[in-house]
């Protein structure tokens, strides 16, 4: 694995990694999708949000394919930044758009009929639960960082690229419980967002105080330019934890709102029956 070249502009913009395998599952989920809708007699029939679910393989891309993918190998900031974007960037627009109708009618029959018997497992099921997938999430961030496995997939492609979709697959399951078909009450969806705060802030800390750096790849590069490896490390930390816990925030938020539009639309409910009485 050798170094890219120092990124300037306007080379930079040219620098994409379009790896083959990636660009071929965007468009066929994006095809089964838009099948699947077609066949469920489109937006009518069809409980999935289609500017969520595009601006989610568009996230997927720009992570994956664009400029970032090749500068993550040699920049830990920009890698940071990469699996920041599948995680809190395009597994949550995926969940929100909630596609699984659509994507299950795209299939064909007997494939449909496979998904729909998997997700009947008491295996899935667990999986999919709030706590499990909460534990499921943690555990990937400080697994992937803190064992071998980030140092493998820098010099492996094939471990490389299952390390983004672990990634990708724990944040899918991780925003599940909070903009899946049926989640969490508000208080528990607080509560499971809440909790995700100081992991994510521990983790990021974990990588900034580390006195030396963590992953032997990035120093055998031999880059010559940009911050050492050392600050270059510091750097990914500092952006996981200001990115991740922003995420967060705004996630926060944005579900405080809904639990209080709720209320006030069942007290407005309340207050016509009361009236209509």
């Amino acid at each position: 694995m050798s170094a890219p070249p120092e990124p300037s502009w306007p080379d930079l913009v040219a620098r994409w990694s379009v790896e083959p395998a990636v660009v071929s599952w965007l468009v066929a989920a994006g095809v089964v999708w838009q099948l699947g809708r077609q066949r469920l007699g489109g937006s009518g029939g069809d409980p999935s949000r289609p500017g969520l679910f595009l601006g989610g393989l568009a996230v997927t891309g720009a992570a994956l394919i664009s400029p970032l993918a090749t500068y993550a190998e040699a920049l830990l900031s920009v890698h940071m930044a990469q699996h920041l974007l599948l995680v809190l960037g395009a597994a949550p627009l995926l969940i929100a758009s909630r596609p699984g109708p659509a994507l299950v009618a795209g299939l064909p029959a007997w494939a449909g009929g496979a998904v729909r018997a998997v997700a009947r497992w008491s295996a899935v099921r667990v999986l999919a639960s709030p706590l499990v997938a909460w534990v499921v999430f943690a555990a990937t961030g400080w697994a992937v960082h803190f064992t071998g496995l980030f140092d493998l997939a820098l010099r492996n492609p094939l471990v490389h690229a299952a390390e983004h979709v672990l990634f990708l697959a724990s944040g899918l399951l991780f925003w599940l419980p909070v903009l899946g078909p049926q989640p969490l009450s508000y208080p528990l969806r607080l509560l499971y967002l809440a909790l995700a705060m100081p992991q994510n802030t521990f983790l990021a800390l974990a990588i900034y105080s580390a006195g030396q750096p963590l992953y032997e790849a990035y120093g055998e590069l031999g880059r010559t330019w940009g911050p050492t490896v050392l600050d270059d490390q510091r750097h990914g930390g500092g952006f996981m934890w200001v990115a991740g816990d922003l995420t967060l925030v705004v996630a926060v938020l944005a579900a405080t709102a809904r639990w209080a539009r709720a209320d006030a639309a069942l007290e407005l409910e309340e207050d016509d029956e009361d009236v209509t009485a």
